[in-house]
């Protein structure tokens, strides 16, 4: 059984929407005395959004630490003080990290009960790693 990468790309395309919208509210906000910009933001447009934002996804799950904390959370949300426990890391450090990971779209805070947990595209990510892992060891995926 093999993780598809389009189920990451579809994720991480909801979160690069969210960024879109974001930018847009900000930017309907703004004065200025320039016109309002034409294309897609640049040269690559969405691709190079998209790209920049998977790229960041990994870099950010690369992390021991923030992987850790991935992993804990795959087995639903997850308390800020067990994420605290399963880096060794103190609550301010735990959450700016959380803070990296809902960045690029690979988890959720909810503030009203100190938790986190995984996206769609943070699911995908640790199951494509956990994968892989399972592969070199030999052993069939869980």
């Amino acid at each position: 059984m093999g993780v598809d990468p389009a189920v990451l790309g579809k994720a991480l395309a909801a979160r690069l929407a969210d960024i879109a919208a974001a930018i847009d509210r900000y930017d309907a906000y703004a004065f200025s005395e320039r016109p309002a910009p034409t294309s897609e933001g640049g040269p690559g447009g969405q691709g190079d959004a998209a790209r920049d934002l998977a790229l960041a996804a990994v870099g950010a799950a690369s992390d021991p630490l923030s992987y850790a904390m991935l992993r804990r959370m795959s087995g639903g949300d997850t308390s800020l003080a067990d994420l605290s426990a399963a880096t060794g890391l103190p609550r301010l450090a735990v959450w700016e990290r959380v803070n990296g990971l809902v960045a690029v779209g690979l988890a959720g805070r909810r503030h009203e009960d100190d938790s986190a947990g995984l996206t769609p595209a943070g699911s995908t990510l640790v199951e494509l790693v956990e994968s892989a892992v399972a592969a070199a060891a030999g052993e069939e995926a869980r």
